[in-house]
Parts: C-alpha cells; sequence; structure tokens
C-alpha cells in the first residue's frame, strides 16, 4: 500500500532522530570517591543503557557496599570488573561487589594477578588487625585479563599498562576513546600525596615516562587513583600535579638529612594536599630505611 507522503516523511525523520540520537550517546561516567578513612580511593562506573564496567572496588567493606548500590542503581549489567593495579585499598571491595554481583568476572593483567595471588592474603590479615568490621575474610580470585578491547554498548573502552606506584609494571589505565577520557589507576594522583613508598629512583623516571605518555592522548577527562574529594575536578591538570610532586619530591629527598626532614619539607611545599599522615609520613620512612 502507497503510504502518504507526509506519514512517509514523519517516519524518515524520526529514523534520523533516532540514528543521531544513538551515534552522539556519550558513556557517562560515575566516579564514587572514599573519604580520608577509606584513603580518597576512588572507583569508576563507565555504563550505558544496557551495559556496565566497574573500575576499582574501594577499600571499607561500607564503601564497597555503597558503590554495588550505585551500580545497581544504573540498572545496566555489570559485564567486567577491572583492577588497575594490586593494590589493597583499590581491590578489597571486591569481596563486597562480588556478593551482589556473582556473575560478574574481576580482571586483572598477568602481571598484576601474580603480584595479587603473593601479598593479597598478607594484606587481609594487616587490615584486620586495625578496622576488622571494613575487612573481608576472603577474596575472590581474579581472572587474567583476556583482551585489552573491551565494549560497552558498542564503545570502546581499551586498558594499557602503564608504571606507576610500584617498582613493577603491575599498573594499568583505562581509555574510552569517544570521551577522551582516562581512568589511570594510581599512576595519577589528585590533590593527594603521592604514593612513593613502593618506588625507588629508576621506577620514578619510568612513571614520569608514562605521564607524558598519558599527557599526548589530550584527554579532556581524567580520573586519578585517588583525589582529595567528591568536589575536585577530574580534569588533565592531575598529570602536571603527578608529575610535579614526584619531581620535588627527587630533589627534597636528596637535600634532607634525614624522614622528619623530608616530611616537613613537602608539607609545606604541598600544604593543602590530602593524606600526609597516611602516605607521606609512610614515603618519607620508607626514604631513610635501609
Amino acid at each position: 500500500m502507497k503510504r502518504p507522503w507526509g506519514l512517509t516523511l514523519f517516519a524518515s525523520l524520526i529514523l534520523v532522530v533516532s540514528t543521531t540520537t544513538s551515534a552522539q550517546r556519550r558513556l557517562p561516567l560515575d566516579v564514587y570517591v572514599a573519604d580520608d578513612n577509606g584513603w580518597c580511593v576512588t572507583s569508576t562506573l563507565i555504563y550505558g543503557i544496557t551495559e556496565a564496567v566497574l573500575i576499582d572496588t574501594q577499600y571499607y567493606k561500607s564503601h564497597a557496599a555503597k558503590l554495588a548500590d550505585r551500580v545497581a542503581a544504573t540498572g545496566a549489567r555489570l559485564k567486567a570488573i577491572i583492577i588497575t593495579h594490586p593494590h589493597d585499598d583499590h581491590y578489597m571491595g571486591s569481596a563486597t561487589i562480588h556478593e551482589r554481583f556473582p556473575d560478574t568476572p574481576i580482571y586483572m593483567t598477568a602481571a598484576a594477578l601474580e603480584d595479587f595471588k603473593q601479598k593479597s592474603a598478607g594484606a587481609i590479615t594487616g587490615m584486620k588487625k586495625y578496622v576488622p568490621a571494613e575487612t573481608p575474610d576472603t577474596l575472590p580470585l581474579p581472572q587474567i585479563l583476556p583482551t585489552p578491547h573491551l565494549l560497552v554498548d558498542g564503545q570502546a573502552v581499551e586498558v594499557m599498562q602503564g608504571q606507576g606506584d610500584d617498582l613493577n609494571v603491575t599498573n594499568s589505565y583505562v581509555w574510552i576513546p569517544s570521551l577522551r577520557a582516562l581512568i589511570t589507576g594510581d599512576i595519577v594522583f589528585n590533590g593527594v600525596h603521592v604514593w612513593l613508598t613502593n618506588s625507588n629512583e629508576q621506577s620514578r623516571a619510568a612513571w614520569l615516562v608514562s605521564l607524558s605518555q598519558l599527557a599526548a592522548l589530550h584527554p579532556r577527562i581524567l580520573v586519578a587513583g585517588h583525589k582529595k574529594s567528591v568536589g575536585a575536578k577530574d580534569g588533565a591538570d592531575a598529570l602536571a600535579f603527578t608529575g610535579k610532586y614526584i619531581r620535588d619530591f627527587e630533589a627534597t629527598r636528596k637535600s634532607a638529612t634525614n624522614a622528619e626532614e623530608l616530611f616537613a619539607a613537602m608539607k609545606t611545599k604541598y600544604p593543602d594536599v590530602a593524606l600526609a599522615d597516611k602516605i607521606l609520613s609512610r614515603t618519607a620512612r620508607k626514604a631513610f630505611s635501609k
């Protein structure tokens, strides 16, 4: 049957609007930020209408439970959980998340998983000594990330490795091309003292190279592994902050004569930066330990 011209035009307009809307739709990011007790660690949910991927799972059980509620509230299927690196403040919450989403695989890179297998049991024991109510009894065993190329509702999510706050290259970051967004794990810090306790001069030099590589992507959005507060901007200026902090630490470390002097000098240089007592104090002590 021949359609009236007006109906044909109307149907065509609906198709054009629908196609345009689909092409322009961007994946929202929901960034959860812990308080100081949870080391200001971030978890990022990348989600579309039907699918979602979660990056990092928090430290405390109570924070992970709130994060799980936010995942559920999207109504999207959680298809993967990615742990950016094997530090306990980023993976302890995986037990709580796994209880809520038992069919969702948890992934790490091969290097990160090897480190996790060696240290996670000891991390649970250590955490139970000071916050037993926030500590899981066991952790689900992650799988090796099968591919660095993921899709969320048809849009690319890329997982790549880089040097961060560890001697070995166990850190990874996530790049979302459609958003020009980086989720960096502990390669980048935002308004928080940079965790340098597990680094040395050589790894810090490699870390600076990784920061330059991230900057070359010209991100519009950048979610650091730790940030000072929920209201802190998720912007590329965190790259410059992290790089400057590492360089200042290197120079100050060489001029300081003891841990107390290094702590005081860095705190003076960065008076408004969070977690001095949790991060900077440990880093300063480690710098002068034998």
